[in-house]
């Protein structure tokens, strides 16, 4: 298991990179389609496009000079990786022949919030700090709330150089998507090789 842990929290900046943005930046909306009298898009309106993403722009580098610190609470154990999930790793890397690693994924393992590594604006608190469910995102903090994660364990390969996990992230009371993260070991470091989106709210 200790292998495991280290594997993970090597991969965790890179995943945190991937994964998490700041919910209070919203993007503008893609320009409206134009119809022509038989409902056929012939265009789009661009009308304002420029000034919104001028000031899309403008409080991106707001928040992002700002010395705010965006708090994300963490799933304070692993989640057991399903059995389905585990033969993903065979799918993905097909070419590869490998075989699982026979290690039991069953049992969780505490996160140790010390060695995740991430952005130097985010934070991390054990999920079991804050009060459960969506009154999560009722409360009022003394700090920002920057999203909600969990992680899974990892299935590695018999080689130990190919792996597979879970990831969730929750930006909001209805708002949140799931991931199935491939990576694998390259010149001696841990990449992630894909994302698979697995869910979406």
């Amino acid at each position: 298991m200790e292998f495991e842990q280290s594997v993970l929290y090597e991969i965790f900046p890179a995943l945190m990179d991937s994964l998490h943005f700041d919910f209070r930046i919203k993007p503008p909306p893609p320009p409206r389609p134009i119809f022509n009298e038989k409902g056929e898009i012939i265009g789009t309106d661009t009308t304002g496009i420029g000034k919104a993403l001028a000031g899309y722009e403008e409080r991106k580098a707001e928040l992002n000079a700002d010395s705010v610190k965006l708090v994300v609470a963490i799933r304070d154990s692993v989640y057991p990786l399903k059995t389905e999930e585990r033969n993903q790793l065979l799918k993905h890397f097909q070419n590869q022949n490998l075989k699982l690693d026979s290690t039991d994924l069953s049992t969780e393992y505490k996160i140790e919030l010390n060695k995740l590594i991430a952005d130097k604006k985010l934070r991390f608190k054990y999920l079991s700090e804050f009060p459960e469910g969506k009154d999560i995102w009722k409360k009022e903090y003394s700090f920002h709330l920057g999203g909600l994660t969990n992680l899974t364990r990892i299935q590695f390969d018999t080689t130990k150089s190919f792996g597979i996990l879970e990831c969730g992230m929750g930006c909001g009371r209805n708002c949140g998507y799931g991931v199935r993260v491939f990576i694998m070991k390259v010149n001696g470091k841990w990449l992630i090789d894909k994302l698979e989106e697995t869910w979406i709210v």
